[in-house]
């Protein structure tokens, strides 16, 4: 019969896992957002620059934890870039009549479809001829 760890065991090896990737810490997206797009991508080709030297030292080390941030940086990186980009070209727009169609209300497409309430509340020429010679009664009722 084969032994198998303690499951008190096993969550210390795991422990033991997320620390040292606690070590590796990337950046962070909050300080990111406050670099111009300048500075941004200086970084973004700086980090290029080091997964590309990764990747080199990776052929001689089987195990390279650090490749894993500095991807996921790069990817905070881009995600703020993206971000940023999107949020000019909405204040662009923001208060004309049409607007790209990334950035319209995604809703569903039944709810996309349906009349607005200008094209609902229209009345065809017969209908308004109709209502204005007999119009809605008013009773008034004794108390």
């Amino acid at each position: 019969m084969l032994k198998t760890p303690w499951p008190s065991m096993l969550f210390k090896r795991k422990q033991q896992n997320t620390n040292s990737l606690r070590l590796q810490a990337g950046l962070n997206a909050y300080q990111l957002r406050t670099k111009s797009k300048e500075q941004l991508e200086e970084q973004l080709v700086s980090l290029k620059q080091e997964l590309a030297n990764l990747k080199v030292q990776k052929l001689t080390r089987p195990s390279l934890p650090k490749i894993n941030t500095v991807r996921k940086d790069i990817a905070r990186v881009l995600t703020v870039i993206n971000a940023n980009q999107r949020e000019t070209v909405r204040a662009f727009y923001a208060g004309k009549k049409y607007q790209p169609k990334d950035l319209r209300a995604k809703k569903t497409r039944a709810i996309r479809r349906r009349l607005t309430k200008f094209e609902a509340s229209q009345i065809t020429l017969k209908q308004q001829k109709k209502q204005s010679a007999f119009p809605q009664r008013k009773y008034a009722i004794k108390a």
